[in-house]
């Protein structure tokens, strides 16, 4: 729908609202009772028209006193003859306005006499809303009514017995109260809603319901109390200010809401600039005429009424959404109270009741829109407590919820947590959006075939039943009642298994994975739902064995995992306070029996847990980040160690390990240069040693990084060669300087050909690169006799030293650096020089 077929149904939906209110208001004023007289027009005060009032009436036609329009500054007489009124009995008359600034009451006997002048001091308060006069001498046959006003306005005379008027008056006054009290009451709860919730629509319904309730106030003529007439003259017109800016608050909304749907574009947000203007007009009325501000006011609430229907059919043709039944009715009834506001401005206090009557259902049908819509946000903020966002499954709260009724049951039950890896993945590759669309499509194919087995239902909603739980982003949960079965768990694992099996496709690439599966029992392994909880992501972190599928809470396990976070907690305390300490373990050249250097190796002794190995401390501290310091303070330790070696032994090397993740740090060779520098250090002394692994380290450019270390001249040597996958084309292509002999293949040498020929080849195949071998685990005479012959060049081992302390390393050295320990003569005899001084 374009704009010029939304502005032609606009204009002609206008119009047919503005005949429709004109109907109602001539339908409304033909229903009312009216007092008929005569009017006299006459600025004079009562002494000098007395002698003209008989011919006045007797000249004059008698007309309807119940609408008279008066000029501003004009004053009026309105005569009634009592006697022949159809309301004979009638001791009260009265005006329907009470803005008026001067309205004097006289009663007259038949010759025109004035009988008494009206005094109400003793209705005083009840005068400034009804303004009237009780008609008490019996011989009263003429009422005149002086009325003056310094603006046009328009007023109506009527006569009432005395008990009509207590009537009217009690009627008055109990809507004033019950209209002003549910207005204040609608005002307080949308100013609580929007101090609860801060949402922009209840602010809106804020300003709007105090624009009514200005406009209804003084409507009521509540400054009529305060006897200033400029002030209560302008206040009166400000009335119809406030109706235009009620119409401005809904037009503001309507914009704001359009807005934030990204449904207005920026020429059509000159509409706020457009209802901003009319509201100043409508505002500036207020100091003009009241006929002309009558003008302005009509013609701005045309404006409102002509932008507020343009903004609800612009909607009505861009949303892609269901019409919502309750957005409708509220603009329904905004163009309902607006036209009643035009027949007012034409008819005065004539359709005042239905006004009133309108009000009251509108301000109750916004407040009960604003409370629905705000239990509805209060029922989606719960159920997004107990709900997954993106998939809509039961969440962990709701999971808990369910197993602390089963722990209060006693009812034995198990959890079993699955993490399907793939969709780690998955989102990485295809995006959270089309994986949730999966897991969604997988699930619904899980929970029926899981519906035929003995799992709890978790929640049964209009959507049906569900059994599975979103713990994380990753893990789901599912409860199965009943006595733990192994039988019925393989049953789940494998029925779990199938349907990730077929794995997540998008763009024709398909991803497939692995399920990890963990179980605990209520109570064998837990006693609350909390701990059972616990204990299942306890068994869903074991890492599976070849052939496992899923894994049953085992407190053994959960004591190591314990032990790993003291050892990461105790780590980092462990390097701020020198906790941890070097040793180093002597290499000897096989040949000549001298010192070729020593392997530094780390050791930590903990004051509650004893001493750690370094198998277990150094993955540690990789998961957990710490390796970084951990690193750098082995390689301060030792070139300061290397400083005081190479003092006694020029040519000493010294071996440091480094982990793969270290190679990825660019300021780790800027340490090297600056310890080396300020110890003065060869640089040739210094041997890295990397893992067969840590060269295999995916993700890392080893050639460039090792390329960095070269450059600063230390050395790079390949331990644990034989464990891996390296190549001699890898070997070749990444230089190494030293190739290191796992002691696996040399602590059996002597006796296994298969090591024995591994041996061989790796001395081979270091001749033929240029590099030279290092045998670790070298514990008896006959295996370094075997290396010797296969031509390996250096050797480390208990046969030669035990790792030793700095201090006992020092001492060590200084003992064997001059004379050849060992070696081998042509008989092949050994001969031990050293003595019995090995460690």
């Amino acid at each position: 729908m374009d704009q010029v077929s939304i502005l032609a149904r606009v204009y002609c939906i206008n119009i047919l609202l503005t005949l429709l209110s004109i109907i109602a208001t001539a339908s409304v004023m033909a229903d009312e009772s009216t007092a008929k007289g005569w009017l006299v027009p006459a600025n004079l005060p009562f002494e000098r028209i007395h002698p003209l009032l008989e011919q006045e009436v007797s000249t004059l036609s008698k007309i309807d006193l119940s609408y008279v329009r008066i000029k501003g500054e004009q004053g009026y007489w309105f005569i009634v003859d009592l006697n022949k009124q159809s309301q004979s009995k009638a001791n009260v008359i009265y005006a329907d306005n009470s803005h008026l600034a001067q309205l004097d009451f006289y009663t007259l006997d038949e010759n025109f006499n004035l009988l008494v002048e009206v005094n109400n001091e003793a209705y005083r308060y009840i005068n400034k809303v009804l303004p009237h006069a009780q008609l008490y001498a019996d011989e009263a046959r003429w009422a005149a009514v002086y009325v003056r006003h310094s603006e046009d306005d328009r007023m109506g005379i009527r006569l009432a017995t005395a008990a009509e008027f207590a009537k009217l008056i009690n009627t008055k006054l109990r809507n004033f109260f019950l209209i002003a009290g549910l207005l204040l009451l609608s005002i307080a709860i949308a100013g609580t809603v929007y101090g609860l919730s801060h949402q922009v629509k209840s602010l809106y319904l804020l300003g709007y319901l105090i624009c009514v309730l200005s406009e209804f106030l003084i409507a009521k003529g509540v400054l009529n109390y305060f006897n200033i007439e400029f002030v209560s003259l302008w206040y009166i017109k400000l009335q119809f200010s406030f109706q235009v800016l009620a119409l401005a608050v809904i037009n503001f909304y309507f914009i704001h809401y359009l807005q934030s749907q990204n449904l207005l574009n920026a020429r059509q947000d000159k509409l706020t600039v457009y209802i901003g203007l009319f509201s100043v007009a409508a505002v500036l009325s207020c100091v003009m005429k009241q006929s002309e501000q009558f003008a302005v006011v009509t013609v701005c609430l045309g404006a409102m009424l002509v932008l507020l229907c343009y903004l609800f059919f612009y909607w009505l043709s861009n949303t892609k959404k269901t019409i919502q039944f309750k957005f409708v009715l509220v603009w329904f009834a905004v163009i309902l109270q607006t036209l009643c506001w035009q027949a007012t401005l034409v008819s005065g206090a004539k359709v005042q009741q239905f006004n009133d009557v309108l009000l009251v259902l509108n301000v109750i049908t916004f407040v009960l829109m604003l409370l629905i819509h705000e239990r509805e946000c209060v029922k989606q903020y719960s159920y997004s407590l107990t709900h997954d966002d993106d998939t809509k499954l039961p969440n962990k709260q709701l999971l808990i919820k369910r197993l602390d009724n089963q722990v209060i049951l006693e009812i034995e039950h198990s959890l079993l947590l699955f993490r399907p890896a793939v969709l780690s993945n998955a989102r990485a590759s295809f995006g959270y959006e089309h994986v949730n669309d999966q897991i969604k499509v997988t699930m619904g194919k899980l929970v029926p075939q899981l519906a035929s087995m003995n799992v709890m239902c978790i929640e049964t909603n209009l959507q049906g039943s569900r059994c599975i739980a979103r713990l994380d982003d990753s893990t789901y949960g599912v409860v199965i009642v009943g006595k733990l079965e192994l039988s019925q768990i393989e049953q789940l694992v494998c029925v779990i298994n199938s349907v990730f099996a077929e794995g997540i496709t998008h763009k024709r690439i398909h991803l497939i994975d692995k399920v990890e599966i963990g179980v605990a029992n209520y109570p064998l392994h837990a006693s609350t739902s909390l701990q059972l909880v616990q204990r299942g992501l306890q068994a869903l972190a074991v890492k599976p064995l070849h052939g496992e599928r899923w894994h049953m809470f085992n407190i053994d396990n959960v004591a190591l995992s314990q032990r790993r976070i003291a050892i990461a907690s105790a780590l980092k305390e462990a390097i701020e306070f020198d906790q941890l300490s070097l040793f180093f373990q002597p290499q000897i050249y096989l040949n000549t029996g001298k010192v070729h250097g020593a392997e530094a190796l780390l050791r930590w002794e903990h004051p509650q847990l004893g001493n750690v190995p370094p198998d277990l401390f150094i993955p540690i501290a990789e998961s957990s980040g710490i390796i970084s310091d951990l690193t750098e303070w082995v390689i301060t330790q030792a070139l300061r160690y290397q400083k005081k070696m190479t003092a006694l032994l020029p040519e000493h090397i010294i071996s440091i390990n480094i982990s793969a993740k270290d190679l990825q740090r660019k300021d780790l060779p800027v340490l090297f240069i600056t310890l080396l520098n300020e110890y003065q250090l060869n640089p040739a002394n210094v041997m890295l040693e990397l893992t067969e692994s840590a060269t295999l380290f995916e993700g890392v450019d080893i050639r460039n990084a090792l390329n960095d270390y070269r450059l600063i001249g230390v050395k790079i040597a390949i331990d644990d060669f034989g464990t891996g996958y390296s190549s001699l084309a890898y070997l070749s292509k990444m230089g190494f300087d030293e190739i290191k002999i796992d002691k696996q293949f040399v602590m059996n040498i002597e006796y296994s050909k298969n090591d024995q020929t591994i041996c061989r080849a790796t001395c081979d195949i270091a001749k033929s690169l240029g590099s030279y071998v290092v045998a670790e685990g070298i514990e008896d005479s006959q295996s370094m006799v075997k290396l010797q012959s296969y031509g390996c060049e250096v050797g480390q081992g208990y046969f030669f030293s035990r790792p030793l302390p700095f201090d006992d390393y020092m001492l060590w050295l200084e003992q064997n650096f001059e004379a050849t320990t060992v070696f081998v003569n042509d008989l092949g005899k050994v001969v031990d020089l050293v003595g019995k001084n090995n460690y």
